[in-house]
């Protein structure tokens, strides 16, 4: 009998279960879509994407069975999970049988051709579905046939059928014109002047704008801007810069018109081109002029693309006006200041991230909330099976709420570790020494302290661009270790060689973590040939495994001792680093403990990478 019961009881709980699944689901297309518009952390997107694949079909019509669909795909990509968009894309495409009736539909079939032709980079697939569309377009709809034109010259540009590219921007034009979408009709053009970009003719890309030009009072005032902008890039690389510059003036009077939300950036643009291309004509002053409107405008309301191009034109207008040491060692000071400020604005914008992120999980804390509190109304009257449903809740929510701190704290670990290492990854006083010989060396052997210079904002623009990324081509890496070792020798002259042995083989493009040698690298040379006065030799070698890279350093000097062992915190947070990653820490080998009068130091460090 006590069998029995348990058996029904059961079979109870697991009805309610199922009823219950209709009343949280219930939800229409627009709440989802509501809910990814927001911009939601990982955790939250996979959430509401289960919730939604529970959403019972059945008794609905196509059009929103197609609506789910997609807004599943929307999802998915965001997951980056595009195969899986791409099956709701084709599912949210199929109800679509001899007609296009409207253009929701025809967003699907474009959503599937960009997931194609941006995510999977496959652009035999992505022509062929919008070619469906276009045979599935009204036979009068002129603007949506126009948009898949453009996108067949997208399509044949990637493939270097530039003839048939050609071809479908000419259709593209035409349609336009029908329309009297005089916006997308320039844009059109442009695409067109890029293919004959492409081609090597830049004549017949400038051609094509000019030919624009004439028709400009029927543009809007952010279309003129690309049109001139665009203009003026064209005329630079032809190396006519008196018509580069009208072009930019143009583009220029154009972008001040814009609101401020969109003008800042394009007028800082301007200026710069500007001022290159007066540096072309040896015209300093103008150039200097240009220049100096941006620092007028206020270095922190432009992007850092132009800020670093405002800063490097404005260090070679004071070299080219053979400026005293004084302003050429301030604008440097003026660079180091911009690298400080760069990377405290993007550590203020990663916590600002994670911040988001919370209040993301506290919206979903209360979503959840809200689900038990509609499960405890449906079953308000079975009160034995209610306290079983809220101890079983109970335990599942303790049991995820565990989870999700413990997830929670390793990604703040994880945070913190990679921040850790990006305030490594520029040691300061090599920063400070570097400017103070800059200045010595100008004053003593200028053609010498030009090529440092050189070497130096080499490696600055390097650690600027490098600073953001988790991985890093091999090739970009090496380069910068030896531009950063090439001033090292330059620092210590007569000092030390070095030889950088890479023998690794690919194919493919290898990626690695940024900056990992670099500590291990100064060590040798500050420590291991700092106090000899014998030439000392360094040794990097890169040999590549299945799992790791590894890669050796091997110097001749003095060895390690308890006076010279880096004991900066860099060098533990990489070592964490690597065991977490491959398993291995750092190895360091004295070489005197090996005998046979060997001396110096040999470290080993097995490097993650990726393969591309």
């Amino acid at each position: 009998m006590k069998k029995i019961i348990v058996v029904i009881c059961f079979l109870i709980a697991m009805g309610c279960f199922k009823k219950q699944d209709k009343v949280i689901f219930k939800k229409l297309p627009s709440y989802f879509n509501d809910k990814i518009a927001i911009g939601l952390s990982q955790d939250s997107l996979a959430f509401y994407l289960e919730k939604l694949k529970g959403v019972s079909k059945e008794g609905i019509s196509d059009s929103l069975k197609a609506e789910f669909s997609y807004i599943s795909s929307r999802f998915n990509n965001r997951l980056k999970k595009h195969d899986l968009a791409i099956e709701d894309l084709k599912d949210a495409t199929s109800f679509t049988k001899n007609r296009i009736k409207n253009d929701r539909e025809v967003s699907y079939f474009r959503a599937l051709s960009l997931t194609y032709y941006s995510y999977k980079e496959d652009y035999l697939n992505a022509e062929g579905v919008n070619e469906k569309l276009f045979t599935l377009l009204n036979e009068y709809d002129y603007k949506n046939k126009a948009s898949v034109y453009r996108f067949r010259q997208k399509v044949k540009a990637k493939l270097k059928e530039y003839d048939k590219a050609l071809k479908a921007n000419d259709s593209a034009a035409a349609m336009f014109l029908k329309v009297k979408d005089s916006s997308n009709y320039v844009l059109t053009k442009i695409g067109r002047s890029s293919i004959y970009s492409s081609l090597g003719s830049p004549k017949r890309a400038i051609r094509e704008l000019t030919e624009v030009v004439k028709h400009e009072s029927y543009l809007r005032t952010e279309v003129k801007y690309e049109l001139y902008a665009t203009l003026g890039y064209y005329y630079f690389n032809s190396n006519l810069y008196n018509k580069a510059i009208l072009a930019y003036s143009n583009a220029l009077t154009f972008s001040k018109k814009l609101p401020i939300h969109l003008s800042g950036t394009r007028n800082a643009n301007n200026y710069v081109s500007i001022s290159k291309s007066y540096i072309k004509l040896k015209k300093i002053d103008l150039a200097k002029k240009y220049v100096d409107s941006i620092f007028y405008l206020g270095l922190n309301n432009i992007d850092h693309i132009n800020q670093r191009d405002a800063l490097k034109t404005n260090l070679e207008i004071l070299y080219k006006k053979n400026k005293d040491i004084g302003e050429v060692t301030s604008q440097l000071d003026s660079i180091y200041a911009y690298q400080e400020k760069n990377y405290a604005n993007r550590v203020n914008s990663e916590l600002e991230t994670q911040k988001e992120l919370y209040k993301n999980k506290i919206v979903l804390e209360k979503e959840k909330k809200k689900i038990e509190i509609q499960n405890l109304k449906y079953e308000r009257n079975q009160y034995v099976l209610i306290a079983l449903l809220l101890f079983g809740i109970m335990i599942g929510v303790l049991v995820l709420y565990f989870f999700r701190q413990r997830k929670f704290k390793i990604e703040q670990q994880n945070f913190l570790l990679h921040q850790r290492l990006l305030r490594s990854q520029m040691n300061p006083h090599f920063t400070f020494n570097s400017l103070s010989l800059i200045k010595n060396s100008i004053e003593e052997d200028s053609p010498k302290s030009i090529k440092y210079i050189q070497k130096f904002s080499r490696l600055l623009r390097t650690i600027f661009e490098n600073s953001t990324k988790d991985y890093v081509p091999i090739e970009d890496e090496l380069q910068s270790l030896q531009d950063y070792i090439e001033l090292q020798q330059f620092r210590f002259p007569e000092r030390f060689n070095f030889l950088i042995d890479n023998t690794i083989e690919s194919e493919d493009e290898v990626f690695i973590p940024p900056m990992l040698l670099q500590p291990f690298v100064e060590n040798a040379i500050i420590h291991g040939f700092g106090k000899t006065e014998i030439t000392g030799n360094l040794i990097i070698k890169l040999i590549f495994n299945e799992k790791y890279i590894c890669c050796i350093i091997d110097d001749d000097g003095i060895g390690i001792d308890e006076n010279n062992v880096d004991k900066r915190s860099s060098v533990k947070l990489i070592d964490d680093f690597l065991k977490k990653m491959t398993g291995e820490g750092i190895t360091v080998v004295n070489k005197k403990e090996l005998g046979k009068g060997s001396r110096g130091t040999k470290v080993e460090l097995k490097i993650p990478y990726n393969i591309l």
